[in-house]
């Protein structure tokens, strides 16, 4: 992309500032702010409604190209222990999952020719590198080391004689060949140059860090002298670092007297198993000496570390919505979205933007399985958004890193891709009709405007935060289509509104799902670990545990917080093609629910016309159903379900216990959407629809539908005041 940026936050309050990093490859762009009231381009809705504003931001500036770094290492500051110009000798534990995709630093202290480094040949075999600042000599195994494995790898140089020593062996319980290996050779006398760059682990330093490994590590050690490789650790070593400790911090403990800590760089996962794991134990809290690795990827990113553009500080009248920075270029543009949050509450109505779920999604490409049941674009006809997200390796918690494993962070401080006006998911057959993300939940926001409902914008990052004190001065609470990661701060701030009488329409498909934290000691990130669920990947066993919060991750179904308890009905299925309308069921006819179907006759058909995702139909994409054994409670109204889904769309994994043919739409009737209603405490009650593809129904025929009557229905009565 030709210019291209991000906010260092997703949502701010009035007296706050908001910061904007841009990269443009023209000379100078300009930014204005604009207020986003709907930005789906597909002809057969609203069109696109962006409004430019008068503010401080708007401007010429100076065009700056900024490139992204991927890759993360762990780097302990330059200390002159270091430098070992005598020898040294290298020991720790790997387990490489890419060993013959070329070279990548274990363990580098290295200035040009000068120092030393044990690294992963081109070959995929153990190598030692060490220069005197004029000479730089390169020894390798020559056997490559196995993909997956866990290998006690050491390396020592005598100085003085010139030797290197260099040796792996295979972690192994069953034989293989190749399961030691070792070599010894002269290239000396040669001095270790001494330098002052940084000790690196899993990169080689330079101007940007380089040839980054892929895998785990696990105890690194350095000794100042040269030792025998099976007997180093009879001696005492300059630095041990003990991954095992502060596992939720950036920190690299060294247990040793010289304290040489360092800090990883770029969000290498932890809480991952080590060489000694024996899988009694999944927690790593419960036996932290079998964590003691690191896994580094090449691809992984927290912090674009961009130079800032411009900053707003927001006028303490402006009022709550969705905005953007808008960048123009001669032939570039891009959009920095971002929600204005009240500092007190404004309206009855708030609008909870999904902005965890957001985050999770952010930069989303999907693994191959995936694309291929989406149908989804491939590289060589991606749209220029695709592209750059592509070329810059920028992953969301559904990608896969490059060496094949499940991606479980995501950073906001980076380009976000998808995080745009006008996204939709990347098909070739269904291009203009699957609006995404902010994208999607705009539909609701327009029609509220349309309606004339006045009402708040506020975000989970606040819900997190601030729990139910930012809910309780609103009537109701409307979701977005998607709200699908929830922080155990979030369920328990929108539980406790619930419990004092706070109303609730749940107007999307798979929310309340899977369990996400935001790591308290840098707020911008986000974790998520899949298992036993529908997923994009699983995690390995031994590492379902979040690196930064310490709690289970998956389902909050299996933690004993199923969606049905909060909002009546859960995840069960989703798919793509042709969406279904709902049909009213006889609890549509108690006179609790007569107030929802004014004006709706109770043989009509809920949403069978066009709709802005998937062309037709209300209830789809993804969808949700009742189930009292799953705790939708007793007195719940089964309002409406829409069924006949196609065999796209399958039983959720969570609900199958062995392999059967009779999972699909066109069979099995957990495949269903289900709205209801039902009263809470203290006047307290809720809505739900259980499909994302519900308010994209809202704007056909001009708001004058039968989808748009029941939403506008509800919505009045739960905003009344008691």
């Amino acid at each position: 992309m030709k210019i291209v940026g991000y906010s260092d936050r997703f949502s701010v309050r009035p007296g706050q500032t908001i910061r904007f990093m841009v990269s443009s490859e023209a000379p100078t762009y300009r930014a204005e702010l604009v207020r986003l009231r709907h930005t789906d381009a597909n002809p057969e809705g609203p069109g696109c409604k962006i409004e430019a504003l008068a503010s401080s931001i708007s401007g010429e500036y100076p065009g700056q190209y900024q490139a992204i770094h991927s890759g993360s290492y762990a780097a302990v500051p330059h200390h002159p222990l270091l430098n070992c110009p005598n020898g040294f000798t290298l020991r720790a534990w790997i387990y490489p999952t890419t060993p013959q995709k070329g070279l990548q630093g274990l363990l580098t202290k290295l200035s040009g020719q000068s120092g030393y480094g044990l690294f992963i040949a081109e070959d995929g075999s153990l190598a030692l590198w060490v220069g005197d600042g004029t000479r730089l000599e390169k020894v390798s195994i020559g056997v490559p080391l196995h993909t997956a494995q866990w290998h006690c790898i050491a390396a020592s140089y005598d100085a003085a004689t010139g030797t290197v020593h260099l040796y792996h062996e295979l972690q192994s319980n069953w034989p293989v060949a190749h399961a030691r290996a070792e070599v010894c050779k002269t290239i000396g006398p040669l001095a270790v140059g001494e330098n002052e760059e940084d000790l690196l682990m899993a990169a080689q330093a330079g101007p940007v860090a380089t040839h980054h490994f892929n895998g785990k590590i696990d105890n690194p050690r350095l000794y100042g002298r040269a030792l025998s490789v099976a007997k180093a650790d009879a001696d005492s070593p300059i630095a041990s670092w003990d991954f095992s400790l502060d596992i939720g911090a950036e920190i690299v403990r060294d247990t040793e007297a010289n304290q040489l800590h360092g800090r990883t760089v770029n969000l290498p996962t932890r809480a991952v198993t080590g060489h000694n794991w024996t899988g009694d134990e999944s927690d790593f809290k419960v036996a932290p000496n079998q964590y003691g690795a690191i896994h580094f990827h090449d691809d992984d990113l927290e912090d674009a570390q961009w130079d800032a553009a411009f900053e707003w500080t927001v006028p303490s009248d402006w009022p709550s919505g969705v905005y953007a920075a808008h960048l123009t270029s001669a032939d570039a543009e891009d959009y920095l979205p971002f929600i204005v949050v009240p500092e007190k509450a404004q309206a009855r109505i708030a609008f909870l933007v999904p902005t965890l779920t957001y985050l999770v999604y952010a930069n989303q490409r999907f693994n191959d399985p995936i694309r291929a049941m989406l149908d989804l674009r491939e590289s060589s006809d991606a749209v220029p958004q695709d592209q750059y997200m592509q070329e810059q390796r920028l992953l969301s918690c559904y990608d896969l890193h490059s060496d094949g494993t499940g991606v479980c962070y995501s950073s906001r401080l980076r380009p976000i891709l998808n995080f745009r006006p006008r996204y939709r998911m990347p098909s070739r057959s269904l291009a203009a009709h699957w609006p995404r993300l902010l994208n999607a939940d705009l539909h609701l926001l327009d029609w509220l405007d349309t309606k004339g409902f006045a009402y708040d914008v506020i975000t989970d990052d606040e819900l997190h935060c601030e729990g139910s004190e930012l809910l309780e001065p609103y009537q109701v609470i409307l979701t977005g289509t998607h709200p699908e990661y929830w922080t155990a701060s979030m369920l328990k701030g929108l539980e406790s509104y619930q419990a004092e009488g706070g109303r609730l329409m749940y107007l999307g498909g798979n929310g309340f799902y899977w369990i996400a934290s935001f790591d308290p000691r840098r707020p911008h990130i986000v974790e998520v670990r899949r298992w036993r669920g529908s997923r994009a990947w699983e995690a390995a066993p031994g590492e379902h545990f979040h690196s930064t919060t310490g709690e289970m991750g998956g389902l909050w179904r299996f933690r004993n917080r199923t969606p049905q308890k909060m909002v009546g009905v859960g995840f069960t299925s989703q798919g793509g093609g042709r969406n279904r309308p709902y049909r009213r069921q006889p609890d549509s006819l108690d006179p609790r629910a007569a107030f929802i179907f004014e004006g709706v006759a109770p043989e009509e058909l809920i949403g069978d016309f066009p709709a802005l995702v998937l062309e037709h139909g209300a209830a789809g994409f993804e969808i949700d159903r009742g189930d009292h054994a799953l705790g939708t409670p007793d007195h719940a109204l089964l309002l409406a379900s829409a069924e006949g889904f196609t065999d796209l769309y399958q039983v959720a994994i969570e609900d199958q216990l062995v392999s059967a043919p009779n999972t699909g739409g066109s069979q099995n009737p957990l495949v269903r959407s289900d709205m209801v209603y039902f009263e809470g405490p203290k006047g307290g009650a809720v809505f739900s629809v259980g499909s994302i593809s519900w308010c994209s129904c809202l704007s056909y025929n001009h708001g004058d539908n039968n989808v748009s009557r029941i939403t506008e229905n509800v919505l009045r009565r739960f905003a009344e005041m008691d």
